[in-house]
């Protein structure tokens, strides 16, 4: 599903009323897999919270899922490290088909860092509201792709008039208020991208005296837009030493008041969200103290007056802590070894823990267990060492570690993913090899940890 420049996630409907949604999805290659069912909290955090998993049995070619809604909601479904995002609205029944597809995509391109969407087709959708965003966006990039010469940065009249007629077409005899909403929003992206109108001009059309759509897809991809790291390292309202002071005292409340400078940010609960949003992009920036970010989050959660804030300051909390993992206890795990033997993270709690997840034909990653090896037997008595085979199958970890000269050297534990892409998500695996430090008790240090090769190793000697 494709937005303006990038690959978007459609999300939350404005509530309305709750109602069952039913998804019945039938594809040839669904046997024998985990289909997951999953929801996008808000626009804000992006945090997605799994809501069904079913397995599919062997010679089985479909898979039911029935939930209740309150909206208009993005639901996404997940096979492996593939998935797949729609609009679903209350009340509907979607008639899914998965086209044929190749599931061993993984084994030749790293499908973790460059997403693969899966071929699904609703049946019967042509004024579907996915499929209606589905067009929009297509035709807007196709327009901008065949027109960019002009478009960029020559802003040539003939080809800007164009592209407002097609936004116009869009919203011809359109009844549907998400719909032209989403489209206005979307296009005023595009505008602000082309320099087509003044920005504090289309910045206050856009949100003064406007209610917010949480819900909203193209109302929020424009809000995250336009308020896109707007702290940054301070502004023309706020000075980078106001922030680190507001921060480091966890006064949000004064830092909040002192964004009503702003103009476009004098109504209470819009210059709110922008805080929260502020907060999500300083701590992915590591400009100031994370942790100190995190207290203030959690300061708004239990005293905003506002229900969707609260909400979305906590997700934002699950969803930067999911990222870094800093100061978390990770859950524990079961992974079957080489022996085809069960063995539990929760075991290795004496030492610090080097957790590995690499691909044994991968070279950065062979290079990297070398280094370890080397080091080996001078750091095994102060930390303990796990290395997670993510190749598709446990014979290629098997053959690896029992019948080659390299692989039968290594003397720490060595463990199967187990087509466990849950484990990789919630591990934030990305890349392929990568190496976290938990603590003795269980609580993460580093994610990731520098490579061996880098020097990480050396404080174990």
């Amino acid at each position: 599903m494709k937005r303006l420049f990038l690959i978007i996630f459609l999300l939350l409907g404005v509530f309305a009323y709750s109602q069952n949604v039913r998804i019945n999805l039938t594809g040839k290659g669904l046997e024998n897999k985990k289909v997951k069912l999953s929801l996008i909290e808000d626009r804000v955090s992006l945090l997605q919270t799994k809501k069904l998993e079913k397995f599919v049995s062997q010679g089985d070619t479909v898979v039911n899922f029935e939930l209740v809604l309150d909206g208009i909601s993005e639901l996404v479904i997940g096979i492996d490290a593939y998935s797949y995002s729609f609009l679903a609205q209350p009340g509907n029944v979607y008639e899914m088909r998965l086209k044929d597809f190749n599931f061993n995509l993984a084994d030749s391109f790293n499908v973790l860092m460059y997403r693969v969407e899966l071929p699904i087709e609703i049946l019967g959708s042509e004024n579907d509201l996915t499929s209606k965003v589905v067009d929009f966006d297509y035709q807007i990039n196709d327009y901008i792709l065949k027109n960019k010469r002009k478009l960029y940065p020559l802003r040539d009249s003939v080809a800007v008039a164009g592209l407002y007629e097609l936004k116009a077409k869009f919203l011809q005899n359109e009844n549907s208020s998400y719909f032209k909403t989403y489209v206005d929003y979307e296009f005023a992206i595009l505008e602000r991208s082309l320099n087509l109108k003044n920005y504090n001009r289309l910045r206050n059309s856009l949100f003064i005296d406007k209610p917010i759509l949480y819900y909203n897809v193209g109302y929020m991809d424009c809000f995250n837009n336009v308020f896109n790291h707007y702290f940054a390292k301070g502004n023309k309202f706020v000075s980078q030493n106001e922030i680190e002071f507001w921060l480091s005292t966890h006064n949000y409340e004064d830092f909040i008041d002192a964004l009503g400078k702003d103009s476009v940010l004098r109504n209470e609960k819009f210059r709110e969200l922008v805080f929260i949003k502020g907060m999500k992009d300083i701590y992915t920036d590591g400009l100031f103290e994370r942790g100190d970010v995190i207290k203030i989050l959690e300061l708004l959660a239990r005293q905003t007056k506002f229900e969707e804030h609260r909400k979305i300051a906590l997700n934002t909390i699950e969803a930067l802590l999911s990222i870094s993992h800093s100061g978390k206890e990770f859950g524990d795990f079961v992974l079957k070894d080489v022996s085809n033997e069960q063995v539990r993270l929760s075991q290795y709690k004496d030492k610090p823990l080097i957790l590995n997840f690499v691909k044994l034909n991968d070279v950065e990653s062979k290079r990297e267990l070398e280094v370890m090896y080397a080091l080996y037997d001078s750091i095994k008595n102060n930390c303990n060492i796990i290395t997670i085979s993510c190749d598709k199958n446990l014979d290629a970890l098997y053959n690896f570690a029992k019948n080659t000269k390299v692989g039968s050297k290594y003397k720490w534990q060595m463990l199967h993913f187990d087509g466990d892409y849950d484990l990789l998500e919630y591990y934030k695996v990305k890349a392929f090899p990568m190496f976290i430090l938990i603590s003795n008790d269980g609580k993460v240090m580093e994610n990731p940890m520098r490579n061996p090769s880098e020097g990480s190793l050396l404080r174990f000697l």
